[in-house]
């Protein structure tokens, strides 16, 4: 039976120590931590503009105002935009589950009316795992708005703390179970 408590204290420590490492990362055009902007239009424009920076990462998720999630990680994310939802200066981007956009990490913010008419963000050099929210602000608040998100990466499967979780509770039904066996 002890056994049985420290397995599960284990199992509820681990689980803390992984949901306080998430946090939301805050991103405003003010901040100038974006790395690249253009005043491009067309998407075939804008990803021939920023080909050069993304390199090998491919679009991952997409959502338009007033659209639905597109891409390989449509399930994985969700974005709400706010401000008002219809004409957003600002936008919530939440993981859901499932694969991640993984490293090397870009964001794409678009209004495409105003000047730059987007701008890009470099997910990985600002400490962003994949998980984090992200919070858009400030886009645009005098005469603009978001258009889309996009989110650009190398899709992954985020093993690491899923497996450590499910591998320690595993072990610790094997041990109980042993532990019975032998007992009879």
């Amino acid at each position: 039976m002890k056994f049985l408590s420290a397995t599960v204290g284990l199992c509820a420590l681990l689980v803390l120590v992984f949901a306080a490492q998430s946090h939301a990362l805050l991103l405003n055009p003010a901040d100038e931590t974006y790395c690249l902007f253009g005043n491009e239009t067309s998407q075939d424009d804008i990803n021939a503009a920023i080909a050069g920076t993304i390199g090998a990462a491919e679009l991952l998720y997409k959502r338009n105002v007033g659209g639905v999630e597109e891409g390989p990680l449509a399930g994985s994310y969700q974005t709400t935009y706010l401000d008002p939802p219809s004409d957003p200066s600002g936008a919530t981007i939440e993981y859901m589950g499932g694969d991640i956009v993984g490293d090397p990490a870009f964001l794409l913010v678009k209004d495409g009316r105003q000047e730059p008419g987007w701008y890009l963000y470099c997910l990985t050099l600002l400490g962003w795992n994949g998980k984090e929210i992200i919070e858009l602000e400030n886009f645009w608040p005098n005469g603009g708005a978001i258009s889309h998100v996009a989110l650009y990466g190398i899709r992954q499967v985020p093993e690491p703390a899923t497996m450590l979780l499910l591998g320690s509770g595993l072990i610790g039904l094997a041990f109980l179970g042993r532990k019975r066996l032998f007992k009879k």
